[in-house]
């Protein structure tokens, strides 16, 4: 038996999942938001059942639980804050639409980011297949269960999985039958509220809630609204457990964008500017009719496991997923662009998992997904260009096919060692259809291989080391394939073609560290390295910031160290707890390259003496948004009815976009402390809660870049800040009817 155990560890080579829906009551939910204690099982994406123990992963994890989701009310994003090495950007203006990045990679909604997170909603891929972005307002942030946070590339999980994966698990609907209802209002015309409705009846779980949201913004041009409706319809028996589920979300939401430094400052106003406000950073830059998003998304997802013997289980899982977006760009130098997409999705996955022991667990499966993708983009006319007729620049779209086969094993060589190790192989077919010019179809498929190898050692009580290595691999999406020729620039959401081919990025990556679980007090600390080959990278055009195309990188690496610390009931205070977090991070260029079009080289501005930073890097240049330092705190205090959580978090500086060459003419984006404090009281069946973000008013800006001010006296090359929501307040109650 050991020999058969070491030719399967040797032969399945690596990757490593979190459950879809663990499904376990609520109790077996850990009490730490943070660190997830023993019991709970890291499982594959897709399937409820996986192979490893979380306190015996090779590599780190994060389980924040439900009541700290229920204090969110933007976005999954906001959640993350404050684990180590997590921090929040925001380019479009709006908080339901944040840039998160971990470990020097990011996921966003902004197209032209390198989407490096791969992101789950019970075991579902949600990156969106047009660019990989994920729109976090389209997640049913209020109906999950627990959010899970895998650090490192996750061969099991597929593509997009370099700095992790990120699964979301849904509530269900056990216990006794309750209704719950919420409204809230706040600061910028902010209301909204919703209606739950839970229990269990005639064998059946049953799990709904129908919420809506609006708020007109601080800024011009900032108005969102967001209506979702979530349903959850689950079966358990002694050997069967099965759930359908249906998520409807339907938003609006407008994005103000960058402000040039010299309007923050005092300078001067276009002419068509009559009334500024008192306060700059509320200015909206185009003057135009704003950009904004509009989407609309039907999700159908079902799961089934069936348990065969003591040894042997199979899981099924397939889902529906219909969306389509409207993003409308409000351009300045050139004429409007609207962006129609639509995207229908479907697939499933089939998973095997034998356990002959209780030191050994296999599981093997195969995963299939289809995206049809239609993308049509609209020229319109505006004050800049009105004679510019309204019409069809580009329809394209691709019918993308996604295969995968994996297999996973964990052994517990003895008490205090276990092993694991997976492979993956996924086969990605993208080809391109050019509705308006046949000609330029084409075809795009990409096969790798990753995986995954790793080992624990318990040395001591409560103490247990990791270290591990891990292949990932990001697939070229079709909006990267089709924008990819530097001697033509795309318009955001750019301008599709028959482009050089592009490589799919991969990386290498090593992470060792420690944690430990000791009476109340937890802790962990991890150690990577990561080298990225191919790495895709946005290229901007500094003459024209809404144009750019994507290359490949021969090279980037990425280093940190991170650390967390929980300390729960505390002894001096009882009913307080705290929460600490500490993350260096340095993500830099390892190849030189130019990274601009061959027509763009530096110029001298005709209008002013600057000059535009060098569009070159060099090895040991720095990545831009990405802080070398990152940190949180967290003190929560308990007692009786009432629940206090002050919360503080840490970004550092950062370089700005459009100085990836680390010049520094320009300077950095400053760093910055936020301070939160949400205060909870129980009042019998009610729960009253106020909240305040950005408790001291802090003034900062968590996105910048460097572009010339086109609506400028002279159009000066110069920095642009998305400024940061100021303090503001919301006051709620939940009202619970059994």
């Amino acid at each position: 038996m050991r020999v058969l155990q070491t030719i399967l560890f040797i032969g399945s080579f690596a990757a490593v999942h979190l459950p879809a829906d663990a499904q376990e009551p609520p109790d077996t939910i850990p009490s730490d938001s943070v660190i997830a204690l023993s019991g709970i099982r890291v499982e594959v994406a897709r399937m409820r059942a996986g192979v490893i123990p979380i306190v015996e992963a090779p590599f780190p994890v994060n389980m924040i639980r439900r009541d700290a989701i229920e204090r969110a009310h933007h976005s999954v994003a906001e959640i993350l804050e404050n684990l180590p090495g997590v921090s929040l950007g925001n380019q479009v203006g709006s908080p339901f639409q944040p840039d998160l990045r971990l470990r020097g990679f990011s996921v966003s909604p902004v197209v032209g980011l390198p989407q490096s997170i791969s992101v789950f909603v019970d075991g579902v891929r949600v990156n969106e297949a047009d660019a990989s972005q994920v729109h976090f307002n389209l997640l049913p942030m209020r109906d999950l269960e627990r959010v899970e946070l895998v650090r490192g590339p996750a061969g099991s999980f597929g593509k997009n999985t370099l700095a992790g994966a990120l699964n979301l698990v849904t509530r269900r609907g056990f216990g006794a039958g309750q209704v719950e209802a919420e409204v809230f209002g706040g600061d910028f015309n902010h209301f909204g509220g919703s209606l739950l409705a839970f229990g269990e009846v005639a064998g059946f779980d049953l799990y709904s809630r129908l919420s809506y949201r609006r708020m007109d913004g601080w800024r011009m041009k900032n108005y969102a609204q967001q209506l979702q409706a979530f349903i959850k319809v689950g079966r358990r028996g002694v050997r069967s457990d099965a759930w359908i589920s249906y998520t409807l979300s339907s938003d609006s939401i407008e994005g103000p964008q960058a402000l040039p430094e010299s309007w923050l400052e005092g300078g001067a106003l276009p002419v068509d500017v009559i009334s500024p406000p008192t306060d700059r950073r509320e200015l909206q830059y185009t003057g135009g009719n704003g950009d904004y998003f509009r989407p609309r998304l039907h999700f159908l997802n079902g799961y089934l496991e069936r348990t065969l013997n003591s040894a042997l289980q199979v899981s099924l899982s397939g889902f529906a997923r219909l969306v389509d977006f409207t993003q409308f760009n409000d351009n300045v130098t050139e004429a409007d662009v609207m962006g129609i997409t639509g995207i229908a999705s479907g697939g499933g996955a089939l998973q095997v998992r034998y356990e002959p022991d209780p030191d050994v667990a296999i599981a093997g499966g195969i995963d299939v997904a289809r995206n049809d993708v239609d993308i049509e983009i609209l020229e319109l006319p505006n004050r800049a260009f009105p004679n510019i007729e309204r019409g069809t620049t580009e329809l394209a779209g691709t019918a993308e096919n996604n295969l995968g086969f994996y297999t996973d094993l964990f052994w517990r060589v003895d008490p205090r060692t276990a092993l694991h190790s997976s492979l993956r192989f996924d086969h990605v077919d993208v080809p391109f259809k050019d509705f308006l010019d046949p000609e330029h179809s084409g075809e795009n498929r990409f096969n790798q291989l990753t995986g995954a190898l790793g080992v624990s050692w318990e040395t001591g009580v409560g103490m247990r080391l990791f270290a591990g290595y891990a292949r990932g691999f990001r697939a070229p999406v079709i909006l990267e394939i089709t924008c990819a020729d530097p001697e033509d620039p795309c318009p955001l959401p750019f301008e599709l073609g028959a482009d050089p081919p592009l490589e799919p990025v991969t990386t290498d990556s090593w992470q060792a560290g420690f944690r430990t679980e000791r009476d109340r007090i937890s802790t962990n600390v991890t150690a990577y390295w990561s080298e990225v080959h191919n790495d895709l990278f946005s290229v901007i055009d500094p003459e024209q910031p809404t144009r750019g195309f994507f290359r490949n990188l021969e090279g980037t690496r990425r280093v940190g160290l991170e650390g967390s610390v929980t300390i729960r009931s505390i002894p001096a205070i009882p009913g307080a707890s705290i929460q600490g977090s500490l993350a260096w991070t340095r993500a830099t260029f390892e190849t030189h390259a130019t990274l601009a079009a061959p027509f763009l080289e530096e110029e001298e501005d005709e209008n002013s003496d600057q000059t535009l930073p060098p569009p070159v890097v060099e090895p040991g240049d720095r990545f831009p948004l990405v802080p070398p330092l990152t940190a949180g705190f967290a003190l929560s205090y308990e007692r009786g009815e009432y629940r206090t959580d002050l919360s503080l978090h840490y970004v550092g500086e950062r370089f700005l976009v459009g100085d990836e060459g680390n010049n520094g003419d320009f300077g950095k984006l400053a760093g910055y402390t936020l301070v939160n404090l949400d205060v909870s009281r129980e009042v019998g069946a009610a729960t009253l809660y106020v909240e305040v973000k950005n408790l001291l008013d802090q003034s900062y800006n968590p996105f910048g870049l460097i572009s010339p001010n086109v609506r400028g006296p002279s159009e000066d090359i110069e920095r642009f800040f998305t400024p940061g929501l100021p303090r503001r307040m919301l006051i709620g109650a939940r009202l619970r009817l059994q």
